[in-house]
């Protein structure tokens, strides 16, 4: 009489090798949603940095009357600062900020005494691979006092609350690095 179905050692290899198959398929699975999810913060990081870069670039276009000023008066000077302060376009006093404890860059408004501070982004290291401190902000005058060109320098971490074994140690930097002239340098 032939035999049917599987024998019992039959079933137990086929259950084992379901189930690895099964196992890997899920731990792939949720390798592939964590890398996602890794992926789309980055995403959403880069778009935030480079908004907010756009942004201070517009306001060093349109403002005037920069500072800080250098500490001598001579043809060509370069200030490296963690601020810059100006006249936006509709005259309100401005300063954009670093402030290193914090690792965020704020834009603070003036009027008279009193000061308005707004968090523009966070997660600000201004740390290069050998640890040196990089100022954020670079202003080259021209003829004492007059701003020429403005640069920002901003190195950002990702506020990620997910990471992998498989991508090691060391964090995912964002380097942006953009110049302005002023407007009414430029014309």
């Amino acid at each position: 009489m032939p035999r049917r179905g599987f024998s019992l050692v039959e079933m137990l290899i086929a259950l084992a090798i379901t189930s690895t198959l099964l196992t890997a398929v899920f731990v792939a699975l949720d390798v592939s949603f964590r890398a996602y999810q890794k992926t789309t913060e980055e995403a959403s990081t880069h778009t935030i940095c480079r908004l907010t870069m756009h942004r201070m670039l517009t306001l060093i276009r349109t403002g005037r009357d920069f500072g800080p000023f250098p500490n001598t008066i001579s043809a060509n000077a370069v200030v490296e600062s963690d601020f810059i302060e100006f006249y936006a376009s509709n005259g309100q006093l401005m300063r954009l900020e670093y402030v290193p404890n914090e690792q965020a860059l704020y834009l603070v408004k003036i009027n008279g005494g009193e000061e308005d501070a707004s968090l523009l982004l966070q997660g600000v290291t201004q740390r290069d691979s050998e640890n040196n401190y990089i100022p954020p902000f670079t202003l080259e005058y021209r003829k004492g006092t007059q701003l020429y060109r403005a640069t920002i320098d901003l190195t950002v971490v990702p506020d990620d609350n997910l990471s992998l074994q498989i991508e090691g140690n060391e964090p995912f930097v964002i380097r942006l690095v953009a110049s302005a002239v002023p407007r009414g340098q430029a014309y």
